[in-house]
């Protein structure tokens, strides 16, 4: 036992400092909107460092990992697709959505796309409900599972054990904080996992002789890891449509909404993408450096967790089990946030109790925090063995068919109506599903979200040509003011303007 105490002690007061931080932000949880979006007063710097980790998650250093220990620089195929993706999302999306939430009044995803296409109805907020249960569900087990897989050679836990430690104290202060807790809670993690990471593969390069010796090491190994020219087209394009997935989900696009002002979100931009770059690249370094200490491993995706156990200082590898669980917990804690928002106001509120009071509904969210994490649990401890990355694509992937092109959509064309923006959603939900579930995604070379984009954006076109326009002069309106930079104050005085006008 005493053995462990130099990996726990760095983690255990990690662990402490996040509670410690949601206990702190309990203040500015008393209403709905700083429950679920902090005020909408987020910095660029908080916004864009947390919106990268909600993201990132516990794959960067398990599945990600894993694949560049299998298939070396292939792998950018898949990270350029990523990154690509990301900064569209971040170009086509960020400005505008902050304007527009503002300018509806809306407080949650779903809620933004009831009210920007007129809707009295509850089809629209079904749909997300529906999808955000299922697919975050998943993805929060995938977190779970990342977690597991890191530290039962560590610490010598059952996965019971592990799952359990992760899911109760991300629980915990997602209940206590709120919205404003996960952004700055990621924002500490986002700066752990940056340090951590790069100061870890600085010493496993240092460690084997330098950069020179890596790549003979590597060649004499498998001459595919120190060269992508082997990769044939139809995976290439398989590992760069995975990129897909990263326009449209719910539990990182929020951030628009709680950001301080549309000008920030340029900066927030450049932030976020710096810290992409950094993230995926030290995942690289970990599985491919990796493979030099462990040549041969039945698991790819532990090897992180053989790092820490083999390689490493025990202090120094308690310090980057951090990193891995700030990882794991910045996209769970998002998730859970995301769900809690969709299922007690965009479900609860809007079709059970109308008349629910602000205490209640938060009361409400937070079972709903309970309610995702316990699902997430029994879906990671029943996962038998399954790929950290392969689950993890496929829930963010059909996250982003079912909302992406919704959103592409709203932002951009006044044309859009109830009927097409809730034939998208339908198709990118169940489209993405089948495609997976069918195994076309390994017969195309396709991925899911990718299919399932196209296809919803197709069918959310069509179905609005052919269905009754909103108010065409009033929609064009909004959709030129929100095309421009605010300020703070600027932005307010809009915001004002449009919701005393309704």
């Amino acid at each position: 036992m005493y053995e462990k105490l130099p990996l726990m002690i760095p983690f255990v007061l990690y662990l402490l400092v996040l509670i410690a931080v949601s206990v702190y932000t309990f203040r500015f949880t008393k209403t709905m909107e700083g429950f679920h979006l902090g005020g909408r007063n987020l910095g660029p710097w908080v916004a864009g460092i947390s919106l990268i980790f909600s993201g990132s998650s516990g794959w960067i250093f398990t599945g990600m990992a894993g694949l560049c220990y299998a298939v070396g620089p292939a792998s950018w195929f898949m990270h350029a697709g990523n990154l690509f993706f990301m900064l569209t999302a971040f170009l086509l999306v960020g400005k505008r959505l902050r304007n527009y939430s503002g300018v509806l009044g809306a407080i949650t995803y779903p809620e933004y796309f009831v009210r920007r296409v007129r809707s009295s109805g509850s089809i629209i907020r079904g749909i997300a409900s529906m999808a955000v249960v299922v697919f975050m569900s998943v993805s929060v087990a995938t977190q779970y599972m990342a977690a597991s897989k890191s530290m039962v050679p560590l610490f010598g836990i059952t996965n019971f054990q592990a799952t359990l430690i992760t899911a109760s104290v991300v629980a915990l202060y997602c209940l206590i904080g709120g919205f404003l807790a996960v952004c700055w809670t990621d924002m500490v993690q986002g700066i752990v996992i940056l340090v951590s990471s790069v100061a870890l593969c600085s010493y496993m390069i240092y460690d084997i002789g330098g950069w020179s010796n890596v790549t003979p090491k590597l060649a004499a190994l498998d001459p595919k890891l120190v060269s992508a020219r082997w990769v044939t087209l139809p995976l290439a394009i398989s590992y760069f449509t995975t990129g897909f997935q990263c326009i449209g989900r719910p539990h990182d696009t929020i951030r628009y909404f709680a950001v301080k002002d549309s000008k920030s979100t340029r900066k927030m931009a450049m932030i976020g993408m710096f810290g992409f770059l950094i993230n995926y690249w030290t995942g690289y370094l970990i599985g491919l450096v990796g493979r030099i200490y462990f040549p041969y491993i039945d698991d790819p995706e532990t090897i992180f967790g053989r790092i820490l156990t083999s390689v490493l200082n025990p202090w120094f590898s308690g310090v980057m089990l951090a990193g891995l669980m700030a990882l794991i917990m910045s996209t769970v804690d998002s998730c859970l946030l995301c769900a809690a928002s969709t299922l007690s106001e965009d479900f609860y509120h809007t079709c059970i109790n109308r008349n629910a009071s602000k205490e209640h509904l938060i009361r409400v969210s937070r079972l709903s925090v309970l309610l995702i994490a316990l699902l997430g649990t029994i879906l990671a401890l029943n996962s038998g063995g399954r790929s950290v990355m392969s689950a993890m694509l496929f829930a963010s992937g059909g996250l982003a068919a079912t909302f992406g092109p919704a959103l592409l959509l709203s932002l951009y064309w006044k044309r859009l109506t109830e009927a097409g923006l809730i034939a998208a959603m339908l198709t990118g939900f169940s489209a993405s599903v089948a495609w997976k579930v069918g195994g076309m995604a390994k017969i195309s070379s396709i991925h899911e979200s990718c299919f399932g984009f196209f296809a919803a954006l197709v069918l959310g076109t069509v179905i609005s040509l052919i269905t009754k326009p909103l108010p065409q002069e009033e929609i064009a309106r909004e959709l030129q003011i929100i095309s421009r930079d605010y300020r703070v104050e600027q932005l307010s005085e809009i915001e004002r303007g449009f919701q005393s006008a309704q």
